[in-house]
């Protein structure tokens, strides 16, 4: 990826200037520390979380044994709690577009296991699949079905140690995948990197209201809906060195 400097690169505003609204087409941000409403107790708990890309699709939660609390700027997820959030519209791209989604967790714990486990940890998900899920050696993505995984040598993810993941698909004719955690993408190995299908989400740390949930703490979390459109390397790399700040 392309280094970064002190000037503006096709049209992205890099180093201290970037945020991700300086990326077209952003669907979602869910930004730290920014339009976040709790009850200010102890724990205090999280009612709602504010999108900030301007298109008011807000996360929310009225259930309070489902709220995840405050911590550190983000969202605490309890999985035996089984905490999560539904925007206010469900996202949907369609087969062949291409989209990036960002996002900086700490996870609690976090297990391997693949499929059969149920300690999946979902970012994002729907009534039927997670979208996007984690594991101690995997990160994984479901388009209407198909798994895209990325299976890492050794251990992604790790207890107590804040990761930064890009997951992009930047050529949607065949849907070829590119995920980075902190920047780079660990050694391991793909399993159908290629996979051009639609996909879709409306909840946030949990599938179909309670499965597979998130332990953890989810710091941001971008998503861009590109489209036809693609992004460029000097994007994605604004975009990583942002997240990877937090």
């Amino acid at each position: 990826m392309l280094g970064l400097g002190n000037s503006i690169t096709s049209g992205v505003a890099l180093s201290s200037d970037f945020t991700p609204a300086n990326i077209s087409n952003l669907a979602l941000w869910l930004k730290q520390g920014t339009g976040i409403t709790s009850d200010g107790g102890t724990p205090d708990k999280v009612s709602q979380w504010n999108d900030s890309s301007g298109n008011d699709n807000h996360a929310a939660q009225g259930t309070s044994g489902n709220q995840a609390a405050v911590s550190g700027g983000g969202l605490d997820f309890e999985e035996d709690n089984a905490d999560h959030y539904d925007l206010t519209s469900k996202i949907t791209m369609s087969a062949n577009h291409n989209f990036i989604i960002g996002f900086v967790v700490t996870p609690e714990n976090p297990t391997s296991g693949g499929s059969a486990n149920a300690d999946r940890n979902v970012i994002l998900g729907d009534d039927n699949n997670e979208f996007v899920d984690f594991q101690a050696d995997r990160v994984a993505v479901n388009c209407t079905g198909t798994e895209t995984t990325y299976i890492g040598d050794s251990a992604l993810f790790s207890d107590g140690t804040k990761a930064a993941v890009v997951i992009s698909r930047n050529d949607g004719s065949t849907g070829t995948f590119n995920i980075t955690i902190n920047g780079s993408t660990p050694a391991g190995s793909y399993s159908n990197q290629a996979n051009p299908k639609a996909v879709e989400f409306d909840e946030i740390g949990v599938r179909n209201g309670s499965g597979r949930p998130f332990d953890g703490i989810l710091h941001e979390l971008v998503v861009y809906d590109l489209g036809t459109g693609t992004h460029t390397a000097a994007e994605l790399t604004a975009l990583t060195n942002y997240l990877t700040s937090i």
